[in-house]
């Protein structure tokens, strides 16, 4: 069988050239299904070449009419025309190689490549357009690079379009440039709050339910060697609304949000506190911050939800104390058991100071034994009495808020920290970061997950227009 494809460019406003492109492929094809993979591997190898045909010619024909009515300076410059110069765009559908028309201007001796001016093609003698950038990082938020990398040549079908070194240099790009882009909306968001106080609008609730912020953090390795290990921070936020999906009970969160950070606390929290402002935080009766108790938590209720009820997660609560009893008693199964099934059951119903009594007591019994090192182990007596003091409010009567409806627990904000870090960035072995790569992925991945991964890149490509 014999394919001939004959696409024609022409552009009569300016020229009446018309540019003829042709591709031809000679194939035969035997009875039956044996050779339909090969035949559909051909086809979409023809569609490839064809394309990158198309593109070449298509910027040829646009530099024809840029030269056709270019002006250098002035009507008293003479550019004259002196060589082409190779420049190499890998794009969505692989490598496509252009030569660009170079001029000399006798007026003002100066070199001009109209085509660089016109497409910004001064950077070196390669670029990756924008769609290309669009696809890796796509791949790179889901992938490893090298992964991402093999992704990426499949669907381009161009083997050397780009490496894995290239995907992550992109990566680091796009994420610093979308974290600019937040730190704008941010900056917007907060002086729309200000504005709001200053002309003292009455800000009354007028939704029913709570707003959620909840927050935790995962420690990755750092590139700077074994043992060395840095946290990234997320924040989730959600309402209580919750849809069922139909089986085994399972239901689905409609209103939610991501937010990353590997850097400060600060920096984190005004990103959460712009994002629960979109989401109508003074709109809310109930803003409850849930945490594991880390200082930083800490510090982002203290200084971005003022207002908001602090939880300390029960579920951290509860295996902090099973993990300090069985530390600090590990002889005595029957005492210990005893003990912790008080202390824990005071700190469900919210009774705090009866639980603080009990195990205060317990360190003045083992201190007067002599027991100091089993005191001061980590994960032991004192740290648990810190940790109890230091996140004194937000232990409340667990029991009755689980029967009210309130979340108590963190699993959702673990599942995601695992979403928008662990699964990315841990799971792999021999993996590790810079603090400003593993930023610019778990931006990229939190733009993806919170569902605005088009409408940003379509974004960037209105202001390449």
């Amino acid at each position: 069988m014999k394919i001939k494809l004959e696409i024609t460019i022409s552009d009569n406003e300016y020229t009446e050239e018309k540019k003829e492109i042709q591709v031809q492929m000679d194939e035969s094809i035997t009875d039956g299904l044996d050779n339909l993979d090969k035949w559909e591997a051909d086809v979409r190898k023809i569609g490839f070449q064809t394309m990158r045909e198309l593109f070449r010619c298509g910027i040829e024909s646009f530099e024809n009419k840029l030269l056709s009515e270019y002006r250098h300076r002035d009507e008293k410059c003479q550019p004259i025309r002196r060589g082409r110069l190779d420049f190499t765009l890998a794009t969505i559908f692989g490598k496509v190689t252009l030569q660009r028309q170079r001029l000399w201007c006798k007026t003002c001796k100066k070199w001009v490549t109209p085509l660089n001016e016109a497409l910004g093609l001064h950077e070196k003698k390669e670029r990756t357009t924008l769609a290309l950038q669009q696809l890796a990082s796509l791949c790179a938020v889901n992938q490893p690079y090298r992964l991402a990398e093999k992704m990426v040549k499949e669907i381009t079908q161009e083997p050397e379009v780009i490496s894995h070194q290239q995907i992550k240099l992109i990566v680091d790009q796009k994420g610093n440039q979308l974290r600019q882009h937040e730190e704008q909306d941010r900056e917007l968001i907060s002086m729309n709050v200000i504005r709001g106080i200053l002309d003292r609008r009455p800000r009354s609730p007028t939704r029913i339910g709570q707003l959620y912020i909840c927050l935790d953090g995962i420690y990755v390795r750092s590139h700077k060697g074994k043992g060395n290990w840095q946290e990234g921070k997320v924040g989730f936020i959600c309402t209580d609304e919750r849809e069922s999906l139909g089986h085994k009970g399972r239901q689905r969160i409609p209103v939610k949000r991501y937010v990353s950070s590997f850097e400060n606390s600060s920096i984190l929290g005004s990103r959460v506190y712009a994002e629960a402002v979109k989401m109508g935080l003074y709109e809310y009766a109930e803003v409850i911050v849930l945490g594991d108790g880390a200082r930083w938590i800490r510090e982002i209720h203290r200084q971005c939800f003022r207002d908001a009820v602090y939880i300390l997660d029960w579920y951290h609560l509860h295996r902090k104390a099973c993990d300090t009893f069985g530390l600090t008693l590990p002889d005595d199964e029957k005492h210990r058991r005893k003990l912790r099934r008080e202390v824990t059951g005071c700190l469900w119903k919210g009774q705090k100071e009866e639980a603080l009594e009990k195990l205060k007591g317990l360190y003045t019994q083992l201190l007067s034994k002599g027991k100091q090192e089993l005191l001061e182990q980590r994960n032991g007596l004192e740290e648990l009495i810190a940790y109890i003091e230091s996140n004194w409010k937000g232990i409340v009567n667990y029991r009755q808020m689980q029967k009210s409806g309130y979340m108590i627990a963190s699993t959702l904000v673990e599942s995601a920290v695992n979403l928008v870090i662990a699964k990315r960035q841990k799971k792999h072995q021999g993996m590790h970061w810079s603090r400003f790569g593993a930023d610019s992925l778990s931006a990229l991945r939190t733009l993806w997950l919170n569902e605005e991964w088009e409408d940003y890149w379509q974004q960037l490509c209105n202001k390449v227009a």
